[in-house]
Formats: structure tokens, sequence, C-alpha cells
């Protein structure tokens, strides 16, 4: 039995063909697995993650069985898939695996060539919640949306779109138009779209459009009334109700998706009507957690882990940094992948005050060269210290002083760094 995905298989065939009418027939092969659930499908640049566990939290908190698909993982394929807020084991997700192989083979398919790693891990997820009974699906994009492998499904009750900016330009336009329309293919008739606060120019008038055309109903965000309070408390309003929410995850930009998840929460209060429950909402999240996002894996020094690698992401850290350590010196060890913008990207991390160190990202194919991004800094007039192996140079940064140490960049320099520490 094939026990994970292989370094072989391709990594990603987003836009190479028709790999939606492809996944289609491998779903219709395998019993249309998702026509079994109702689905939330979630895109946009930033925030998806955050967004989406949230909202399992909160079907979780009503007692409905949930299935959550997201990505990258840092470890695992395993982490894409939870059920319950449980991951998928290695022998389930091998046993299944194995089902997605034969159905692959009956349509004439090399499993092992003719469908990319997310795509395999996609089909694999859809098959596991089906087999588990999920009421829910709450479903990440992974890359745009129209063309994603998630919107191979066959229908979604739910569209809701994060904060969408400039990423991934090689593969889904070099304009926030181009990207806007990329994303806004997941918008179904008939479905509930949310989208999120402090969109750019145009963002929430084109989706509303889309919206219309499709005969769905559009709520925007911008009026759900949540306020930041202090690190990990915000003030919610909900059904003229307030109470005083306790949020894990840390990061000022956390308010956009509180909205975001709170407008959706609302919608879905009043479209779906769920039996009463006692739920007590401070505590909805309590369990939550997110790796490698604004993650604090020790104190004294404080070390935070953040995968922001566009310009977006950054421009959002900077603010949580700026709230959550103003006035204090900082350390940022930071590496990036050469295909993102990182001219911008610099521009930004040096508006704070802080020594910066330089890294690549554990990907040698698309990591920039640390002699490269140290270049990139000099010439924006910041002298810098180099460390070609990330987790020697945070050690010696843990050693050398006690100032708060940021580490930014690729989730490939953050899965590299991170097992340094006792975090789960």
């Amino acid at each position: 039995m094939i026990n994970s995905l292989t370094d072989d298989l391709p990594t990603i065939l987003y836009g190479e063909g028709d790999r939606l009418s492809v996944l289609k027939a491998m779903l219709k092969q395998l019993g249309q697995p998702d026509q079994t659930v109702k689905i939330i499908h979630i895109a946009g640049t930033n925030g998806k993650g955050s967004t989406a566990n949230m909202i399992s939290h909160l079907l979780l908190a009503h007692g409905y069985r949930t299935g959550l698909f997201t990505s990258p993982h840092l470890y695992s394929e395993c982490e894409s898939i939870k059920v319950n807020d449980q991951m998928i084991s290695q022998s389930d997700f091998s046993c299944i695996m194995a089902e997605v192989h034969r159905a692959a083979i009956m349509l004439g398919l090399d499993p092992q060539k003719d469908l990319s790693q997310f795509e395999t891990t996609f089909l694999i997820g859809i098959l596991y919640y089906a087999h588990l009974a999920c009421d829910y699906l709450v479903l990440e994009c992974g890359v745009g949306g129209g063309l994603d492998a998630t919107n191979a499904i066959s229908h979604s009750e739910y569209a809701i779109f994060t904060k969408i900016g400039m990423d991934h330009l090689n593969l889904l336009g070099d304009s926030l138009q181009a990207i806007v329309e990329t994303k806004a293919g997941i918008i179904r008739s008939n479905q509930q779209v949310i989208v999120a606060p402090n969109q750019k120019n145009g963002v929430v008038e084109r989706l509303k459009q889309i919206s219309s055309e499709q005969k769905s109903s559009f709520h925007d965000s911008s009026d759900q009334k949540i306020v930041y309070k202090r690190p990990h408390y915000f003030q919610v309003e909900l059904n003229q109700k307030s109470f005083e929410l306790y949020l894990p995850l840390l990061g000022t930009f956390q308010n956009e998706n509180l909205k975001t998840v709170f407008k959706w929460y609302q919608v879905w209060l009043e479209s779906e009507q769920p039996s009463p429950i006692e739920t007590d909402m401070t505590k909805a999240f309590k369990d939550l957690r997110m790796v490698g996002r604004f993650e604090k894996v020790q104190s004294t020094p404080d070390i935070i882990l953040d995968a922001a690698h566009n310009l977006d992401a950054i421009q959002e850290l900077i603010s949580s940094i700026q709230s959550l350590y103003a006035g204090q010196k900082l350390s940022i060890l930071c590496g990036f992948l050469k295909d993102k913008d990182v001219p911008a990207i610099l521009d930004e991390l040096l508006k704070l005050t802080a020594d910066f160190y330089v890294t690549q990202p554990d990907f040698p194919d698309r990591a920039m060269d640390t002699k490269e991004l140290a270049k990139l800094f000099e010439q924006k007039g910041s002298s810098v210290i180099s460390y070609p192996d990330s987790r020697a140079g945070l050690k010696q940064l843990m050693e050398d002083q006690d100032d708060p140490i940021i580490v930014v960049g690729s989730f490939h320099l953050i899965k590299k760094v991170r097992d340094l520490f006792a975090t789960n």
C-alpha cells in the first residue's frame, strides 16, 4: 500500500490543460462524494486559513460534524484534511488514496503522473468527508478560484471571499481585475456570497455584479461590528447582543477575518435556522490553532513565525507588530521565494525599527539566494547579516540577544525553523 504522496508527483498542474474536467470525472468515478455535504467555499489572497478554521469551529459549536480542507501543509498532507478538528490519520489517508488511484486507473489515468499532489489530496479529502458523513465542509481554495482544483465540486451553498490582493501573478493574471475575475469563478447560482471588508478599489463592486448575474445573495461584511480590544480579545456585536470574544490567534488583521466570519455566521443563522443550542460564543474559538500564521512559539525572547509572503500579508504583519511591540527593538529573520515581489516587501519591512537578518527558504528551485536578498537590502540602504542556514541563524539570534524575534517569509522557511520548538 502507498503510504504518502511522493515527491515525484507533480506539485501543481494548475492551468495545464482542462484540469477541472479531469477532476470532475474523478469525482463522478468516485460516486460524487461532494454531493453528500453542504459546502462553504473560500477564496482570497490572505486570511483564508484563519477564516476557514473559525467557521469550522462555529459549526462544531453547534454540534455539526464538520470537514475542513486547508492548504498548504507544513509537514504532511494529512494536515490539510480534518474532521471535527481532528487530522486524518496516515492509515486512513493511505487507504483512501488507494481508492483514488483505482478510480484514476479506471479512467485510463496514471495516478502518479496525471494528478498533482494538491489534486490528489483534495480528492482524498472529499472522499474522507463523505465516508465520515460530514454535515458541512469548509473548503479553502488552493490557488485562485475558478480554475482551482477545489472548484471541481458540483455545488456549494456559500462562497466567501477574504482579502484579495496581488499574488501568484504568474498563474492568476498581472492585474487586480484579472485576479478578481479568477477568484470569482467559485460564485454559483443561488448562493450566499460573503465578502471581507477593506477590499481594494473595484473588488466589492465586481463581486457584487457577478453575484447578481448568478442570482446569488451578496453580503458585504464591512458593516459587521467587531472591535479589536487587546491581543486575543475582540468586542463582537451579533443580533443586537454584544460580547467579548477570546481568539487564540494573534494579529490585528484578525479583526477583518472575524468580520467576515460573523457576517457569514449571521447569514447562516438566518438561512439554515439551526436547532437552538447553548453556545458560549466567548469560548467558541478557544481550541483554535494556526500553524505558522503569526504564531508565537516561544517567550523570553518572544519568537513569532509568520508565513507572510506577499505584499498585503506583509502590511498586515507590520500593523500587528506595531500594535504588539510598540516602541520595542526587533530582530527580523526573513527569506522569500524569488517569484514574489521582494523589493516591494522590503520597502514595507524597512518601516520597522529592527535589525534584519536574511536567510533562504528550503526550496532550492524557487528560493531567493541569501546573497541576492542581502544585496536588495543593501540597495535600499540597510545592512544585514546573512545566515545561509536558517535554523543555525535562528539559534544564533536566540543566543545573542533578548529582543523579540520575528521570522517571516515563505512557508518553506517557517517549516524548516518551526521544529526547533516544542509546538504541536
